[in-house]
């Protein structure tokens, strides 16, 4: 009885992410031979390390007809109801995580979505080999009893061989990641710093929206020309769990729809390692406005109050005495982000601290110019 093995190695070895004031490239391969991809297409770097000798080689171009079906010309975007001026309407959600993949990041996702299959793959086959494991070594164990095992060493030798195999699955499982190097000059650097400061003040905003719906208010009484859906959400420093970094990325949870997860130098919209999507960060836009929020529930602590009106008005403002029970409704000053990208992503939050959101968009917007 034979077991068949198969060789593995280090799953995609020297697969780098690489982010610099120029972009972001990725890079395959190993010191003086590899492939470096890029937003103008495929190179080919060779030399030999301590020599100086270096030759870079453009080794293939994107194409071009591919990059235009990825972009949306502005016929199409009169048709989608991803990018809405002003007053938004009916639902606010991206289009699925796996759709929105930036030109330039595409080989990278190609690259994930395959280390996780091999991943899962590994894990089932470690399932089943710790079974096999199990009975090899109570074969043995019986040999041994019997006497038989001390004269025949085939039974050490299977549960050894077998035992080897299993540790050495486990340990690629570890080696299922893709690593992340952040190259960034001094300005870059401050650039973000100044973003990851106004990120952990957006953190103490008293309470977070995610705005899931949109539609225009038919009651022709009520001050309110939008009516809101929204749902509670949280942002928090998070990693996503296939990229081995030592950035945390900006997480904004999304509650119909794809978490974002801000990095220095692209952003992803990431349900599961099946369903996500990967953005150049300046390809990810971000506008921050200041709405009046007609607020029904309890007023946030940290939260304007900028006026009042009634729950049923005339057009002059004043209360519609038609209605016995009407009341005074306070008009709170909330933060409004918005991030969108040619891509598909749409995606509206809501911050109960105007200037702590307000500061979080110039920093955001400073650093991706």
């Amino acid at each position: 009885m034979g077991l068949k093995f198969r060789r593995r190695q280090k799953l995609f070895p020297g697969f780098y992410v690489n982010f610099s004031a120029s972009g972001i490239s990725t890079t395959l391969g190993i010191k003086g031979f590899n492939v470096n991809l890029n937003k103008d297409g495929a190179y080919l770097n060779t030399g030999i390390p301590g020599t100086g000798i270096y030759d870079r080689k453009k080794i293939t171009d994107w194409d071009s007809k591919k990059q235009k079906s990825l972009d949306f010309s502005p016929e199409t975007q009169q048709t989608e109801n991803y990018f809405l001026p002003e007053n938004l309407r009916g639902e606010i959600k991206s289009k699925n995580a796996s759709e929105v993949t930036t030109q330039g990041l595409l080989e990278l996702k190609e690259t994930l979505v395959a280390a996780n299959k091999e991943m899962v793959a590994i894990k089932k086959e470690i399932s089943q080999l710790e079974k096999r494991v199990k009975n090899s070594n109570t074969l043995r164990i019986i040999s041994k009893v019997f006497l038989i095992g001390f004269l025949i060493k085939w039974f050490d030798n299977d549960y050894l061989e077998k035992k080897e195999y299993l540790v050495n699955l486990k340990k690629q499982v570890t080696e299922c990641h893709i690593d992340i190097e952040i190259d960034m000059d001094r300005v870059l650097d401050e650039k973000y710093l100044k973003l990851k400061l106004a990120f952990d003040n957006l953190l103490n905003s008293s309470i977070i929206w995610d705005m899931t719906n949109a539609v225009p208010n038919d009651d022709n009484r009520s001050s309110a020309n939008r009516s809101i859906e929204r749902k509670p959400t949280k942002i928090s420093y998070q990693k996503i769990p296939f990229l081995n970094s030592v950035y945390e990325a900006m997480c904004f949870q999304n509650q119909n729809g794809s978490n974002i997860y801000i990095y220095p130098g692209f952003a992803a919209l990431f349900d599961n390692k099946e369903n996500f999507g990967l953005i150049e960060i300046d390809e990810l836009n971000l506008t921050f406005e200041s709405m009046n929020f007609l607020e029904t529930e309890k007023i946030p602590k940290d939260s304007k109050i900028v006026g009042e009106t009634w729950a049923k008005v005339n057009k002059d403002g004043t209360p519609d005495r038609r209605f016995k029970d009407n009341y005074k409704i306070p008009i709170a000053r909330y933060g409004e982000l918005t991030f969108k990208s040619n891509t598909g992503v749409f995606e509206v939050f809501l911050f109960s601290n105007e200037e702590y959101s307000e500061e979080f968009a110039e920093s955001y917007n400073k650093y991706i110019e």
